[in-house]
């Protein structure tokens, strides 16, 4: 599935309001230069940050609309090649970086690639891109120190100079002092645009420099299109992944694409439920093994599929699967759980899956967490504790 997404305004999913704010603000001069793009995962702040920045670059824009989309910079953005805009975002060692350190112009061509297949890529997809999905990416002070590196370049138009860092989140403390000096007092025509999932774990002293631009959810009418468009699913099952992604046109195209939550976890889970109605208490501890083998970003992935699967089974046995947002790949299953487990079940199996990700979150050992929460699981059912 190719998305081959011109970087222009008109060609970005929804928040149409906030595109508006963002043309107005650059027409009329009010541009800060560090701007914090804040969305949850696939929403597509990413493209949207690119559409500004071709807008601002654009020698030809059309004022109060676009950039023009065919002069030498919009091709250049286009296609994520323009020497003046920069990138990092968190990579980890890996055999395709080509090199020992683990820096983002390492990965840089996955990085372009990825994005011209899907603009609205998520973590997990960039991680896997890269090889390090087993891992959690990171934005190292050796980053840093490229991102300043660059910056302290001559603007190749001798206009204006772009870094973009996607998820500065994951910098590390160091990292992030590092930069503070060069967001507080940035040099002349230079622009900091951060993408986020997580602006409170960010430090504050950036944070606090930055303006916030908050992106919504992609609204099920223009999105459940858009998905039919693009990948052939008849109109009813694309308004059902619309609504269930939560209006992310990135976890719609990968529950569609086949690599969903569901398709990742939904076997993980169907195998530790049966084994906690099958009274397998051997085969539960067994079967962390699988749980433990996806690495920490992934066992918190697996705990909140997990809820959300068991909400949709609640769901079902109250009477109200016509609007559990089940989804085909999750039918049978959701059916056989649903009767399977007691009503008194799932309030504290939701917690024990909250704990685990918290606790996973926090770095507690996962053999001593998913052991405690099968453990937690097969008392719930077969105890009623």
């Amino acid at each position: 599935l190719s998305l081959n997404l011109d970087m222009q305004f008109k060609e970005v999913l929804g928040n149409g309001e906030l595109k508006s704010r963002l043309i107005n603000m650059v027409d009329s001069g009010r541009t800060g230069h560090s701007l914090m793009f804040v969305e949850k995962d696939g929403y597509g702040a990413l493209p949207l940050a690119m559409a500004l920045i071709q807008y601002m670059m654009c020698r030809n824009r059309k004022a109060g609309e676009d950039s023009c989309g065919v002069c030498p910079s919009c091709r250049r953005v286009s296609e994520m090649m323009h020497p003046d805009i920069h990138f990092a975002f968190p990579v980890n060692s890996a055999s395709k970086s080509g090199s020992g350190k683990p820096l983002s112009g390492s990965f840089m061509q996955h990085w372009r690639e990825l994005y011209k297949t899907d603009p609205y890529f998520t973590e997990p997809d960039l991680y896997e891109r890269i090889g390090i999905a087993d891992k959690v990416g990171v934005i190292s002070v050796a980053e840093a120190k490229e991102i300043l590196d660059s910056l302290s370049l001559k603007s190749y138009e001798g206009y204006s100079k772009f870094m973009l860092v996607w998820l500065p989140e994951r910098m590390n403390a160091e990292a992030a002092n590092r930069l503070l000096k060069i967001v507080e007092e940035p040099s002349p025509d230079t622009y900091f645009i951060f993408v986020t999932h997580a602006p409170e774990r960010i430090i504050s002293t950036i944070r606090s420099r930055s303006q916030m631009i908050r992106l919504y959810p992609v609204s099920q009418g223009e999105l459940a299109p858009f998905l039919s468009v693009r990948t052939g699913v008849p109109a009813d099952e694309a308004v059902l992944y619309a609504r269930t992604s939560g209006g992310s046109p990135g976890l719609a195209l990968n529950m569609i694409q086949g690599s969903s939550a569901s398709e990742a976890y939904l076997p993980l889970l169907t195998s530790m439920l049966e084994s906690v109605v099958g009274k397998d208490l051997p085969a539960l501890l067994e079967g962390n093994d699988a749980v433990l083998a996806l690495g920490r970003e992934r066992q918190k992935d697996f705990c909140l599929y997990s809820e959300a699967f068991l909400r949709k089974a609640m769901m079902h046995r109250r009477g109200l699967g016509s609007i559990a947002d089940v989804l085909p790949s999750e039918k049978d299953a959701v059916m056989r759980f649903s009767s399977a487990l007691p009503e008194s079940f799932y309030e504290k199996a939701f917690a024990a899956f909250e704990g685990a990700r918290t606790a996973v979150e926090s770095n507690v050992n996962a053999k001593m967490v998913f052991c405690n929460l099968v453990n937690v699981l097969f008392a719930l059912y077969n105890f009623r504790v």
